[in-house]
């Protein structure tokens, strides 16, 4: 029983930790918002490849830094950048919709 109790400790754990995973998602979706609409407010392109390379960079280097795998870390920021590519997408056309 005293197993149970520790495995169920460390699920409840788990369990705040995916809390604040998702919490801190959610508010990079919404300053990925906050960036669409002043791109396009400013005509600045949606697509910035130097700054998804600088992204990218900095997830692989903090990996390496702190033992975790390089490639998991760079293909979770594919999909993270992905998502947010998709939604400044759909930000940008509604601004450009608002203003005809």
């Amino acid at each position: 029983m005293i197993e149970q109790d520790e495995l169920h400790r460390l699920r409840a754990e788990l369990d705040l930790l995916d809390g604040t995973l998702l919490d801190t998602l959610r508010r990079r979706i919404d300053c990925g918002v906050r960036i669409a609409r002043y791109k396009s407010r400013h005509g600045v392109p949606m697509m910035q490849p130097g700054r998804v390379h600088l992204v990218k960079e900095r997830a692989a280097r903090y990996a390496v830094d702190h033992g975790l795998d390089e490639t998991f870390l760079v293909n979770l920021y594919d999909a993270i950048i992905a998502e947010m590519c998709r939604v400044e997408d759909l930000v940008m056309d509604r601004e450009v919709g608002d203003r005809r």
